[in-house]
């Protein structure tokens, strides 16, 4: 089978292309299929690729420009594909894929790679006192009508809509008013499992970690103020080690040093596998999530999640008191902190379930349900 993805970005270095290019090279390698990219603009070279062609759009500045939609239609003319993937991330790209779907009669796969409540949890992302968070609040009537109405277009367009989650699916038909007959359905997002053993992680340290990008929705501030609450009240020499960068990072910085936090270290943007390997503990506080790529790359580490049971896709991936905890609020948060760095056995078992669950977002897995969507799509 010859198969196009369509993204925003490839090749690139966020979870989107990570993903992609562990879906491309298992269907490749693996299944034997041909796979071309066609993208808006590249990031970097992460690794090797295994898109068999990787088409940039000439005009990156303006998505939907008429020598972009030349260039598409050219690609996939010449191109014969079986089938389009789009990774949808929420460019205003989705009336060049459905053109392109619909003109040249290929059956369309659309991946919604967030939660489908995405523009409605944005409404009170920042306080109304704000311009910005006023604004949204404003706005958020045609925001959300809008958004109801692209992917109400996608889902008419594509022979199947993917979700990340299984919970999603309520989420999404409630949202656009659609009542499911099969069509829309979820892959989860694979992990990349790497070895470890059960002395490795014995040897772990007393890291308390986030992975992340620095930005208002993921709500390290509140992780901050967490810390505050708990870093004198822990037995043992614990570090809270936050890996990744962004926009929030300066304000986040001058947080810390106003509430005079210690053992805190911001790392900046590195490869966050060196710290799955030492940490104990995971922190996650987000607002809202699609899937948590880190928190489910941590866990495959034996690191113990602790997370904010805002979005529902955290209810799949952890099972609460068995491979982590779900909380409920930022008190429990820390009180669940506490509880594990003062409890090594307990913190011990929940580690072992942790690297046990994560096997079922192994490559293999995942691209076997992918397959099998390809397969009806034939």
């Amino acid at each position: 089978m010859k198969i196009l993805f369509y993204l925003t970005r490839y090749p690139g270095i966020g979870g989107i292309e990570t993903v992609t290019s562990q879906i491309i090279r298992q269907l490749t390698l693996k299944c034997g299929h041909t796979i071309d990219v066609i993208s808006h603009w590249q990031q970097k070279q992460a690794g090797e690729i295994f898109a068999h062609n990787i088409f940039q759009m000439p005009n990156n500045k303006q998505w939907t420009a008429q020598e972009n939609i030349v260039y598409a239609c050219n690609a996939v003319r010449n191109g014969h594909y079986d089938v389009i993937i789009y990774q949808d991330s929420y460019a205003p790209t989705e009336k060049i894929v459905c053109h392109l779907s619909k003109e040249y009669n290929i059956p369309l796969i659309v991946f919604e790679h967030n939660s489908p409540l995405f523009i409605y949890n944005k409404r009170d992302l920042s306080s109304w006192l704000t311009p910005k968070g006023l604004l949204r609040r404003l706005l958020h009537p045609f925001l959300l009508q809008k958004d109801i109405k692209r992917k109400t277009m996608l889902l008419n367009q594509s022979s199947r809509y993917v979700l990340l989650s299984e919970t999603y699916i309520s989420e999404f038909c409630n949202l656009i008013g659609f009542k499911n007959n099969g069509k829309v359905t979820y892959i989860n997002n694979p992990v990349m499992l790497l070895p470890i053993t059960s002395d490795r992680l014995k040897e772990k340290e007393n890291i308390l970690l986030y992975v992340g990008r620095l930005v208002i929705e993921k709500r390290v501030d509140k992780m901050l103020k967490v810390w505050d609450k708990i870093s004198k009240k822990i037995s043992g020499n614990w570090q809270f080690v936050i890996v990744g960068d962004g926009p929030e990072r300066a304000r986040l910085e001058r947080l810390s040093k106003s509430l005079h936090l210690s053992n805190i270290s911001f790392e900046g943007f590195r490869d966050p596998k060196p710290y799955y390997e030492s940490a104990k503990l995971f922190l996650m506080m987000s607002k809202y999530e699609g899937w948590g790529l880190t928190l489910c790359e941590a866990m495959s580490q034996g690191v113990v999640p602790i997370v904010l049971n805002s979005y529902s896709a955290a209810q799949d991936i952890i099972k609460d008191g068995i491979n982590g905890y779900l909380a409920s609020n930022e008190q429990d948060c820390c009180q669940r902190l506490l509880q594990l760095t003062h409890n090594p056995q307990l913190l011990a078992d929940l580690s072992t379930q942790a690297v046990t669950n994560t096997r079922k977002y192994d490559i293999e897995n995942i691209s076997s349900l992918w397959e099998s969507i390809l397969n009806d799509c034939k």
